[in-house]
């Protein structure tokens, strides 16, 4: 979308916020009109008509209150920004103090602005709410300010801590944050009395009410009552739909459903139990801010149903699930920022925590932004370059030397020495590894499968060539690495080159059941067998002191998701007992080929989530999408929405 789409579709938005607004404040004027008319006629049932200028008076007074509140409100807000509406409901700003909550909400903020690409927020604890919620507000990157509250801190763990604050900052992407800062502006004029009343019925920090100040507060509150129902419809009119959008770009940051769900689930049996309402006054002005709000009737309601939207992230309506408060054991060590976004928030706001920095520390910060900037913008010229460069090669043999060129490794000289070997004759084959070297991690498989789409509609002897030069390039070291193996496999299924002996056709698929928990023993076997070669690669490659800890991690994980019941120690079965040579890898991928349409998906799933859970941080290697996304194709199964999220995200 170009620059001027997005001028056009802010002005529209605000256009739309502003007509409901307006409509609303008529309906509102009518209203108290016609309540002060019916108390006229009942104080004075004798007199004749209406004093002069009565209704004029009550829909000015009405207007002046409302318009008044909310430019008011308006400026405060562009002035204070996010900082404002934090400091309005009792934030309080983290800074690293080496307190072990306080360090992981830092570091889970960066990395999330580093997945989002946004900028990084100030960030603040609302001490008082023990409800699990979060809210981000601001106009721009200046500004930003993100809230969680004490109750997240201490009752999620850290995948669904980033799901909260990936939550946020989809919010940020989607610039749905000036809308909803007018949109503040509006319900605090419409429902200023309302909270003047509630905020006066409030109690104090040790839990105690002032009786008269209650009184008067519930007098106020009773009569603003009709502007707080109208901020509520102004709301639910709005902010609704943009719930359903921060969700899903959620799930693309933390590339798995699990955290935001859980999240939700939490949330959802809080509601059930303890009624997870926030405590502050201001709290229901800020409804269409949170990631949640307490519940109302369905048209007041400024977020969709909390089951329909865990059915949009997780598939199907999961039960809630008790929060209970944590424990850290242990403090993270703080990593910075690094992406572009991140260090452009650094810029220009304060540090964290209130602190100051000398000019010669901001300007250092700021020759690092643009230098990684830069340096950003090149990696995606040169990738479009020659991604652009790549597919203007169009003929047959320059087709074969990209392919192959994907496959190797082009800083192996054996390996590199045959490619040439091959490209004899080819204008500038050189050209074409740099072009390779060149293209983002995500492109490789993505143009492996564009080409050999291509390529699979030449003659048979010409895909069997192709199939003959990768296995001979891939092997020109004298060694075929696990990876190699799993991406010449790839290109033979690809090419539709079986193996000699390998059926030409499925055999029927029976009882198979519906889920892997099912599988029939020689099923399970082939799962077993090519689990275990996978292992090798997720989620990173076997070195040779042996199998990393996290790949083995991954490889129980899954065993348990199949119910397996295998003899022994883990770590003998995994690996040591477990026949992953070529013949096995080959028989147990045509089993696998064979499992039915239902348990493929569920297959690739499985590793994919594992997958997830045992990588730092939540996040995937390229290497390791790599590796699933060829295992997919292998399967002819589509990717999950996770693994594919890998690829739109950067």
């Amino acid at each position: 979308m170009q620059f001027r789409q997005f001028q056009l579709q802010a002005h529209s938005r605000t256009a739309w916020l502003l007509l409901c607004f307006f409509a609303l404040l008529l309906a509102l004027s009518g209203f108290v009109n016609l309540v002060l008319a019916l108390g006229w006629r009942l104080l004075m049932p004798f007199t004749q008509g209406f004093p002069a200028l009565f209704f004029e008076t009550n829909t000015a007074l009405v207007m002046f209150f409302v318009i008044g509140g909310a430019l008011v409100e308006l400026d405060r807000l562009r002035s204070g920004g996010g900082v404002r509406v934090a400091h309005w409901l009792g934030g309080v700003e983290v800074g690293d103090t080496g307190d072990a909550l306080h360090r992981r909400l830092l570091n889970v903020v960066d990395e999330m602005a580093i997945a989002s690409g946004q900028p990084v927020p100030r960030v603040f604890v609302l001490p008082r709410e023990d409800a699990i919620n979060a809210f981000v507000a601001g106009w721009g990157a200046q500004d930003l300010a993100l809230c969680v509250t004490r109750g997240a801190l201490e009752r999620l763990n850290r995948a669904e801590l980033q799901g909260l604050v990936a939550h946020e900052f989809g919010h940020i992407e989607k610039d749905d944050l000036p809308l909803t800062m007018r949109l503040l502006a509006l319900v605090w004029g419409l429902s200023l009395v309302h909270g003047y009343g509630r905020s006066l019925m409030a109690s104090d920090d040790d839990g105690r009410v002032n009786p008269l100040a209650w009184l008067l507060g519930v007098v106020f509150a009773a009569i603003g009552w009709v502007g707080w129902l109208a901020g509520r419809v102004l709301q639910a009119a709005v902010a609704r739909e943009r719930e359903h959008l921060a969700d899903a770009c959620a799930i693309q940051y933390t590339r798995t459903r699990d955290g935001l769900g859980n999240v939700l689930r939490k949330i959802w049996h809080d509601q059930q139990v303890l009624a997870g309402r926030m405590r502050h006054p201001a709290s229901d002005m800020i409804a269409s801010l949170l990631l949640q709000e307490s519940g109302h009737v369905s048209w007041l309601a400024s977020h969709p149903p909390i089951q329909a939207r865990i059915l949009r992230i997780c598939g199907s309506v999961l039960p809630p699930i008790p929060a209970p408060l944590l424990r850290l054991d242990a403090v993270e060590p703080r990593h910075a920022p690094t992406a572009p976004g991140a260090l452009l928030a650094a810029e220009g706001s304060a540090p964290r925590g209130g602190g100051h920095q000398g000019g010669g520390s901001a300007a250092k910060g700021s020759l690092a932004a643009r230098q990684e900037r830069e340096a950003r913008q090149a990696r995606l010229q040169a990738d479009r370059e020659a991604l652009q460069r790549l597919q203007g090669r169009v003929g047959p043999t320059e087709e074969r030397l990209i392919v192959l060129a994907l496959m190797m490794n082009t800083e192996n000289p054996r390996e590199a020495k045959l490619w040439r070997k091959v490209g004899e004759g080819v204008l500038q084959p050189e050209q074409i590894l740099q072009d390779v070297s060149s293209l983002l991690p995500t492109r490789r498989v993505a143009e492996f499968e564009r080409l050999t789409d291509r390529i699979a509609q030449s003659p048979m002897p010409q895909r069997r060539t192709l199939v003959e030069q990768a296995r001979d390039l891939l092997r020109a070291d004298g060694r075929v690495s696990p990876r190699e193996r799993l991406w010449w496999l790839a290109l033979r299924h690809r090419m539709g080159v079986h193996q000699r002996g390998s059926q030409a056709f499925m055999r029927p698929v029976t009882g198979q059941g519906q889920d892997l928990a099912s599988l029939q023993p020689s099923d399970l076997h082939h799962v077993r067998t090519m689990s275990a070669y996978l292992a090798r690669l997720i989620p990173a490659e076997q070195t040779d002191s042996g199998l990393p800890t996290a790949n083995r991690a991954w490889l129980e994980a899954v065993n348990h998701r199949l119910n397996a019941d295998w003899s022994g120690q883990a770590g003998d079965t995994t690996l040591g007992t477990i026949n992953t040579d070529a013949d096995a890898l080959a028989h147990a991928l045509a089993g696998l080929q064979e499992l039915s349409w239902v348990l493929r998906p569920q297959l690739i799933k499985a590793w994919v989530e594992e997958a997830m859970n045992h990588s730092p941080q939540g996040l995937m290697s390229h290497q390791t999408a790599d590796v699933l996304r060829l295992m997919a194709g292998l399967l002819d199964a589509p990717m999950p929405p996770m693994l594919e999220a890998h690829y739109k995200s950067t």
